[in-house]
């Protein structure tokens, strides 16, 4: 019995690139976790309907016809458009981060549905506006885990040895903490707070998203943002472009409000 060249696949779209002035190539994140790469012919002309579904960041329900070199899209509709979340300039530029890092991360033929969850389910906690910010952070954190490169925070990462509550040497290289003993030859040694080291064992713990309880000061927040942006690119393995975007409208959005409210 032949295989029918037509599936059916539920992912979300990472990005499109257009293709001449009809035709669209779409990236997506299947259910199972996998990337890959799909061409949406004609969805750019205007008798087309495909084109509204397959936007950036839309949970999709398609039919795919298996092509000689990659599939096509037949049929799509979309599950989710996230709205809100596309509406608000800081939530936006926080998906548009998390989405490089999916693409990046993601590979053709490896599913990985635990990466798929935690990428809908962050997308949906900045649907809601009253989530704090801790959701990129905790993204970033749960995406080295399910992907593989999970930082060491209970023992030595160079030695095995089970550390104490109070350690403060972060190794981004070698991915994880040290004990006061270990002195490795590789790697840039960074101190850290206890607090951070704290906030990662949380995240490490806990099945909520996005931790909404954690509340911490500017100092310890900014830590734990540079030390899972190094951690994320040094494992990628090459600059996250959008970081830079959503930082500037972080910063500019946390001035506009202590202006507001001094």
């Amino acid at each position: 019995m032949t295989e029918s060249r037509l599936y059916r696949m539920q992912g979300l779209v990472l990005k499109t690139s257009f293709l001449g002035d009809r035709d669209v190539l779409v990236t997506l994140i299947s259910k199972d976790g996998s990337k890959l790469k799909a061409m949406a012919w004609g969805a750019r002309k205007l008798t087309s309907r495909k084109m509204g579904h397959i936007e950036q960041l839309n949970q999709i329900d398609a039919i795919l016809y298996r092509g000689r070199n990659m599939p096509s899209i037949s049929q799509v509709q979309s599950i989710y458009s996230f709205e809100i979340l596309k509406g608000n300039l800081e939530r936006l530029s926080q998906s548009l981060y998390m989405t490089e890092l999916v693409d990046g991360f993601a590979m053709e033929g490896n599913p990985n549905p635990e990466l798929y969850k935690l990428f809908l389910d962050c997308l949906h906690s900045l649907q809601d506006l009253n989530i704090n910010y801790m959701v990129v952070p905790f993204f970033q954190f749960n995406l080295l885990r399910v992907c593989g490169y999970m930082p060491k925070l209970y023992r030595c990462v160079e030695c095995d040895q089970k550390l104490d509550l109070h350690r403060k040497r972060f190794c981004i290289e070698l991915g994880g903490l040290l004990c006061d003993i270990c002195r490795p030859e590789q790697g840039l040694i960074r101190f850290v707070e206890d607090d951070t080291v704290q906030i990662l064992r949380l995240f490490n713990s806990s099945e909520n998203v996005p931790c909404p309880s954690i509340i911490t000061s500017e100092h310890i927040y900014r830590e734990l943002r540079s030390i899972l942006y190094e951690s994320t690119r040094y494992w990628l393995d090459k600059d996250i472009y959008s970081s830079d975007f959503m930082d500037h409208i972080e910063w500019n959005s946390r001035e506009q409000f202590h202006l507001n409210y001094k």
